[in-house]
C-alpha cells in the first residue's frame, strides 16, 4: 500500500511513522523547508519539500501510483483543495482530509462528497464524543469505545493502598466473579502484555475489558466511587467546548423526555439537570457562546490572571475539563481544581505522552487530540473490515476492532489456531449480541466483532490473517 501524507506537522509525521513502521510505503509532503528537513533526518520515508495542493508537488511525491492520499495541514481549505485536486485527476485514490472548522465538517457539501472527498476526519468533533462518553460514565477513567459490544476498556491506575498490588493476574481472576480481563499494563514507560503469572505493581497502569457492572465493582473495590457530576466547569471556550455542551444539552433533553412531562418528570428533571459553565479569556467569543447557549453561564475570565478568583469560579464544580489549547495548562489547572475540592477532572491533550504524566499527576480521564485523528485516519486505512483503532502506550501498542466477513479464512477457527504474532492477544468477541471474554478454544464466527490487542509493527501481519 501507497500512501501519501500532506501536512508534516505533529499528526503527519505521526501518523507516517506509525505507517513506516506497519511496513507501508509513505511519502510525505510539507512546504515548510524546516519542518521538512526536520522530518527528514527523523522518518524513514520519502520527503518532498513542495506545495501540496499543486499537481507538480503531488506528481513528485509519486501520487500518481498512490493508493491513498491524506491532507493534515494547519489550513482546513488547503486540506480541501488538495483532496479535491488528487479526487478529481485521480479517481481511484482514496481521500482522507482534516476538517476542524465545525461549519465545514457539518455542512451538507461535506456529506455528500463534497470535491470528491472520500472521507473527512474532524478531531474536535471525535474528541468532544469521547468526553462526553466518559462524561455519561462518571468520569472516572479514559474509556475505550467499540461497536455492537456491552463490554469497555478502560485504564486503572494502581495506587500504593490498591487490593491489586502484588496479586498474580492468576489469583486476580480467582477472586472475582464476574468477567473482565487485563488485556496490558504500563509500567515505567514500557508495556507489558501480561500472563497469568504477571505480578500487579504499585504504579501500573491497567488496561481492562469488562461490563459497566464489572466496572463498578472494580471501582468500588478501588474506593473510586460514582458521584453525580452536575456542575460542570470548562475552561476554554473553543470548538470543542462547544460541541461538548451541545452533547450534554442533548443529553438532558433527551433524559427529560424519556422522564415524560407530568408534574413529577418535571420535578425530577428540575432536580438532576446538569448546571454548565463556561470559562473563557476571549471577551467577543464570550458574546459568541452566550447567544448560542442561553442556558449556559458563559463566564469572561483568565485561569492565568493573578485576579481570577478559583473559590469563586469553581465553587460547587463536580466536574472541571479543560480544553484550552495549551496541554500544560490544561493539566496544571485541573490538577489544581481537584485541591479545591473539585471531584472529578478531564484535560485534553495534544501529545500522547502527556496522557501517562496527566494520569500520574491525579488528572482522572484524558483525551489526546493527536490520537483522536491518527486513529479515524487509520480506521479508513486497514484492510480488514476495521471498525476502530486505539492507541495505547505512546503508540507502541494498538486495539483494534473489525468484523469477521463472510469470507474471511478465519471464520470457523479457534482462537489457538490463528497463529497470532507474539504479543498480540483476542481480548474480546461479540458473537450474535453475547460478548465473550475467550479462550483459546473459542470459535470465532462470521460476522462476530473481534477486538485484539498487539505491536504496531505486527499490523500487517494481522490484516494479511484477517483479510487472507
Amino acid at each position: 500500500m501507497y500512501i501519501v501524507i500532506l501536512g508534516a506537522g505533529r499528526v503527519g509525521t505521526q501518523l507516517a511513522r506509525q505507517l513506516v513502521l506497519e511496513k507501508k510505503d509513505v511519502a510525505l509532503i510539507e512546504r515548510d523547508s524546516e519542518k521538512a528537513r526536520d522530518a527528514a533526518n527523523r522518518l524513514d520515508c520519502l520527503i518532498i519539500n513542495d506545495e501540496g495542493n499543486s499537481l507538480e508537488g503531488l506528481t513528485k511525491a509519486g501520487i500518481q501510483k498512490a493508493d491513498i492520499f491524506v491532507s493534515v495541514t494547519d489550513s482546513d481549505e488547503t486540506n480541501l483543495i488538495a483532496c479535491g485536486l488528487v479526487s478529481a485527476e485521480y479517481d481511484k485514490v482514496k481521500t482522507i482530509a482534516r476538517v476542524r472548522n465545525l461549519d465545514y465538517s457539518r455542512t451538507k457539501m461535506i456529506s455528500n462528497s463534497f470535491l470528491g472527498i472520500d472521507y473527512v476526519i474532524n478531531p474536535e468533533i471525535e474528541a468532544a464524543r469521547i468526553i462526553s462518553y466518559a462524561i455519561s460514565h462518571g468520569a472516572r477513567s479514559d474509556i475505550m469505545l467499540f461497536e455492537n459490544t456491552s463490554l469497555q476498556m478502560r485504564n486503572l491506575n494502581i495506587r500504593k493502598e490498591s487490593a491489586f498490588v502484588g496479586q498474580s493476574l492468576k489469583s486476580v481472576r480467582q477472586n472475582m466473579d464476574f468477567a473482565f480481563l487485563i488485556a496490558a499494563i504500563l509500567r515505567d514507560e514500557h508495556y507489558i502484555i501480561p500472563s497469568g503469572e504477571t505480578i500487579i505493581q504499585e504504579g501500573d497502569q491497567l488496561y481492562i475489558i469488562s461490563s459497566e457492572k464489572g466496572f463498578e465493582l472494580i471501582f468500588k473495590l478501588e474506593d473510586l466511587k460514582k458521584s453525580e457530576l452536575n456542575q460542570i466547569t470548562l475552561i476554554g471556550g473553543g470548538h470543542i467546548s462547544a460541541y461538548v455542551v451541545e452533547e450534554l444539552l442533548n443529553q438532558d433533553h433527551n433524559n427529560f423526555s424519556r422522564v415524560g412531562k407530568s408534574k413529577i418528570g418535571r420535578l425530577f428533571n428540575r432536580k438532576h439537570k446538569r448546571s454548565l459553565q463556561i470559562i473563557e479569556k476571549d471577551y467577543d467569543r464570550c458574546k459568541e457562546l452566550a447567544e448560542r447557549f442561553p442556558q449556559v453561564l458563559v463566564t469572561h475570565a483568565d485561569v492565568t490572571d493573578d485576579s481570577f478568583n478559583e473559590e469563586e469560579f469553581l465553587a460547587g464544580t463536580d466536574l472541571i475539563i479543560t480544553a484550552t489549547n495549551n496541554q500544560e495548562l490544561n493539566i496544571i489547572t485541573g490538577i489544581y481544581a481537584k485541591t479545591l475540592g473539585v471531584d472529578k477532572a478531564m484535560a485534553l491533550v495534544i501529545r500522547n505522552s502527556y496522557r501517562n504524566m496527566a494520569h500520574n499527576l491525579n488528572v482522572d480521564v484524558t483525551v489526546c487530540l493527536n490520537d483522536t485523528v491518527v486513529n479515524s485516519i487509520l480506521k479508513v486505512i486497514r484492510k480488514g473490515n476495521i471498525k476502530n483503532v486505539h492507541a495505547l502506550s505512546g503508540g507502541k501498542l494498538e486495539v483494534v476492532e473489525f468484523q469477521i466477513e463472510e469470507n474471511s479464512p478465519i471464520a470457523g477457527k479457534k482462537i489457538s489456531e490463528l497463529k497470532l504474532p507474539e504479543k498480540s492477544l483476542v481480548i474480546f468477541l461479540s458473537h450474535e449480541g453475547q460478548d465473550i471474554i475467550p479462550t483459546g478454544d473459542t470459535i470465532i464466527g462470521r460476522n462476530d466483532y473481534v477486538v485484539l490487542i498487539l505491536e504496531r509493527e505486527s499490523v500487517s501481519r494481522i490484516e494479511k490473517i484477517i483479510s487472507g
